[in-house]
């Protein structure tokens, strides 16, 4: 990974454990994020950016049976108003 991704990764991961203070879920979960912001990202990447970093953090793992349900949407908005917005539901185990 280039350096510039792996350095938002820790500030990221640091956002992330300053909110969440409990154990990672173990699933399954529904992922919701809304993102506003500069169009300068993919959704894939914005996905995969939350993904890398909150994995060991807010679920134990990013695999298809703890997290089959992600949803996405996007808004564009100043750089000082960007923000993202996430959701976490649990699932029916059934």
């Amino acid at each position: 990974m280039p350096h510039a991704y792996k350095q938002a990764q820790r500030r990221m991961r640091a956002i992330i454990r300053q909110q969440w203070e409990q154990d990672p879920l173990e699933g399954p979960i529904r992922l919701d994020l809304v993102c506003c912001g500069e169009a300068r990202m993919d959704c894939d990447n914005i996905i995969g950016g939350l993904m890398d970093s909150a994995n060991g953090i807010l679920w134990l793992d990013d695999r298809v049976t703890i997290i089959p349900e992600i949803s996405v949407k996007w808004s564009k908005a100043k750089r000082v108003d960007s923000r993202w917005d996430v959701t976490i539901t649990e699932l029916d185990h059934g």
